[in-house]
């Protein structure tokens, strides 16, 4: 009977491993199954970042576009006002800007574009300002 008894645990030891086998199997499979979902998840959440920061360089790309512009339609404006014969002060107090700024977009007006449009010469405007030098509301003639 010790024979039997032997063969019997034998037999009974190779069911119990075979059960923790299978179950061993399927917790891996398990594992593997939720290891996929997690490398499918980080990379989704990569290249969703990826394809935002390419989106915001578009939009950043085209906000710079625009606001250059849009910078130029109002340098535009500054010239049309001093081809109205207006000073380059008082063209300063009306946008509150400094009056180096209106100088350096009628400085950088070129020459035959100021003929053409019957706007008073450089040396002109320059004497007309220099003949208007008064305190307005804190500017004191000053380039701001």
């Amino acid at each position: 009977m010790a024979g039997k008894t032997r063969n019997t645990m034998i037999v009974q030891a190779r069911r119990k491993t075979e059960e923790l086998a299978a179950k061993r199997r399927e917790r891996e499979a398990t594992l593997h199954s939720l290891a996929t979902d997690y490398h499918a998840a980080t990379m989704m959440a990569e290249a969703g970042v990826e394809e935002a920061e390419r989106q915001a360089a578009e939009l950043i790309a085209t906000a710079k576009k625009n606001a250059a512009a849009a910078i130029d339609d109002a340098k535009e404006t500054v010239r049309k006002m001093l081809a109205t014969g207006e000073t380059r002060q008082g063209i300063a107090e009306l946008l509150d800007v400094s009056v180096s700024y209106v100088r350096s977009i009628d400085v950088a007006t070129p020459k035959k574009a100021k003929a053409g449009t019957g706007a008073p010469t450089v040396e002109a405007q320059e004497s007309e300002e220099s003949g208007s030098v008064g305190v307005v509301s804190g500017h004191e003639g000053s380039d701001h």
